[in-house]
């Protein structure tokens, strides 16, 4: 018997939880020919039509560099509409495609929620919900560590 000897680390059990239903919603999504980014892009544009590209990158934790192939793709698939917002930003909308996919994609997304949640006692859902959000809400600018600025030497031994 193999011995995995970080399995009490909350990091890493976190990591190995995510993985795990990442895994099984991408197979999910994969019915529908799209990776797990595409399809959260899409619900985000469908309950923000007129989103930019930007927002959904910063609403998601995307990568500007990985957003701008993501949507092309969408777009190349008639998923996803644009429309000039002001001279370099776009407005993001879903097709008539785009809403019929995501239809179907909430549909997978909130059956992949129900298999989750089926794991966890019903009396702890929302406890397990309000931690999770914890975890990566944007600490208060009280509790960040300040940094001490660097002092200059005056005494010419820099």
């Amino acid at each position: 018997m193999v011995i995995d000897p970080l399995k009490d680390f909350p990091g890493y059990a976190l990591r190995r939880a995510s993985v795990a239903v990442m895994t099984a919603l991408a197979r999910r999504i994969a019915a529908l020919s799209l990776r797990p980014a595409e399809a959260t892009v899409l619900v985000v544009i469908e309950a923000n039509p007129g989103i930019t590209q930007s927002e959904v990158g910063q609403l998601l934790d995307i990568a500007r560099a990985n957003m701008a192939p993501l949507t092309a793709r969408l777009f190349e698939r008639d998923l996803i509409e644009r429309e000039r917002v002001d001279g370099r930003s776009h407005g993001l909308s879903l097709s008539a495609a785009g809403r019929q996919l995501t239809k179907k994609v909430q549909q997978a997304m909130a059956e992949q929620e129900a298999a989750l949640m089926a794991k966890i006692p019903r009396a702890h859902h929302g406890i397990f919900l309000s931690a999770l959000q914890a975890l990566w809400a944007p600490e208060p600018e009280a509790a960040k560590p300040r940094r001490r600025a660097a002092k200059l030497s005056t005494s010419g031994d820099l």
